[in-house]
């Protein structure tokens, strides 16, 4: 991050980095809430079968993501102008 970002800038593109991780894990934390199961007294496979929906879903998001993250590498790599 700082290495891309101007060097008057670089302390708030550090804090957005870290601003960035934590709406990750509080979106990771709805994700989770909602595949659980609210009924305390659901059967077992009810329950299976919700977290594995839940996962599918996750999964197919991940797979859209790592897509289109692959398709945008090119131009991303031009942006950044040979910084290693």
């Amino acid at each position: 991050m700082t290495k891309l970002s101007p060097k008057r800038l670089s302390g708030m593109m550090m804090g957005m980095w870290f601003l960035a991780s934590a709406y990750g894990q509080y979106a990771a934390g709805l994700l989770g809430a909602g595949m659980s199961s609210p009924d305390e007294n659901a059967s077992l496979p009810s329950k299976l079968e919700g977290y594995t929906h839940g996962y599918y879903q996750l999964a197919i998001y991940a797979l859209i993501a790592g897509l289109v993250l692959i398709l945008i590498s090119p131009l991303v790599k031009k942006l950044m102008q040979e910084v290693k």
